[in-house]
């Protein structure tokens, strides 16, 4: 697979964002507006790594290079260009200042022109692009693990707020597994029954497909009434944590959702086994069961991991707006940094989601990557 040239309009405007629009934007505290400073000398060979690789990513377009090489250079461009922007911001900020350092507008649309280099570099190899942004991820954790990004403001944050953003990170796990959970309990024997019966394949669509007609903060709203009411009928629920305001709303919102993907991948997956195959093993005694799981199910594998791979996305994604509810996560981090007009503390709740969605991505795709037919997932 060739690295055409449209990867190179984003290598030399990845170049050109920081050096037009700025590196680094340095405020005296918190209240006031930054501004932009040039770039001190102490970032001078992570400057020069990064124009390196853009070089190569330049290189790679021109050529033609593989493109694996051109999603290599362009997550290497990416670490290196935090790298530089945390240098900066050390030589920028006097040590022990209460001055805040951020990356300027031109390092923030460099990352995102490298990520959609990344995006279009693992597209034309044929797979996802989710391996390579989890790779700059990745670098940008070891950067801040080596001390490399403490003079940011964002990693001053991140210290202050270390206890919190892993509470929130794992309480936003916590509400998308069980949502995801909760669907597949609903969603897999809801799309066996209907392979058998037509009525009941029409309304569980037609079910999963009004729900999505219903906006989240609607459908969470609608939830609390009755969760209150079961809460305060039967202490014993409540007890268990089901109630109004909380996690419950949120999962079981969160689960209507993931319904309609999962409903359809499903319905698609076990339907991949030919219909003389079905009626063969049927005719050798097979009961429904062990057709789906030992026919329909194995062939269709790929189909239905893909369903899983959309919902889990979904279920990640999703689960930010469950802080609307008080169910917490992610969101409530995020939502505290917009009330607050604070863009280091969105950040830190916007990042970590980034990469669980990342991670459930990537995982669910390798996953599929070993049955055969996944990769088509």
């Amino acid at each position: 697979m060739r690295a055409p040239l449209a990867l190179a309009p984003l290598a030399v405007a990845a170049a050109a964002a920081p050096a037009l629009m700025g590196w680094i934007a340095v405020a005296p505290n918190r209240l006031l507006s930054p501004r932009v400073v040039p770039l001190p000398e102490g970032a001078t060979l992570a400057w020069v790594g990064f124009h390196a690789a853009l070089a190569v990513l330049l290189l790679a377009a021109l050529r033609p290079r593989p493109a694996w090489l051109a999603e290599l250079a362009a997550v290497a461009a990416a670490v290196t260009l935090l790298a530089t922007v945390g240098l900066g911001a050390a030589g920028a900020v006097p040590e022990g200042g209460i001055a805040r350092a951020a990356p300027a507008a031109g390092a923030w649309t460099g990352l995102l022109i490298l990520a959609l280099a990344m995006a279009t570099a693992s597209s034309l190899r044929g797979g996802s692009p989710a391996p390579s942004l989890l790779a700059a991820l990745a670098g940008g954790a070891a950067l801040g693990a080596a001390g490399w990004l403490d003079a940011l403001s964002l990693a001053r944050e991140a210290e202050g707020r270390a206890p919190e953003i892993l509470a929130a990170l794992v309480g936003h796990l916590g509400l998308s597994l069980g949502a995801l959970g909760l669907a597949l309990a609903l969603a897999i024997p809801l799309a066996a029954l209907s392979l058998s019966s037509r009525r009941v394949e029409t309304g569980f669509l037609a079910a999963a497909s009004a729900i999505q007609a219903v906006p989240s903060l609607a459908l969470f709203g609608l939830l609390i009434a009755p969760l209150a009411a079961l809460s305060a009928a039967f202490p014993a629920l409540r007890a268990a944590g089901l109630g109004g305001i909380g996690p419950a709303p949120a999962v079981i919102g969160i689960a209507a959702y993931l319904l309609l993907p999962l409903a359809r991948g499903l319905l698609a997956g076990f339907r991949v086994a030919p219909p003389e195959l079905v009626e063969a093993a049927r005719g050798q005694g097979l009961s429904p069961r062990q057709v789906l799981l030992r026919l329909r199910l194995p062939l269709g594998a790929g189909v239905v991991l893909g369903a899983l791979r959309l919902a889990a996305v979904q279920a990640v994604g999703l689960a930010t707006l469950a802080a609307l509810v008080g169910g917490g996560g992610l969101g409530a981090i995020v939502f505290q940094g917009i009330g607050q007009l604070a863009a280091d503390l969105i950040l830190l709740g916007v990042l970590p989601l980034l990469a669980l969605s990342l991670l459930a991505d990537a995982a669910i795709g390798a996953l599929a990557g070993l049955v055969p037919g996944g990769r088509r997932a």
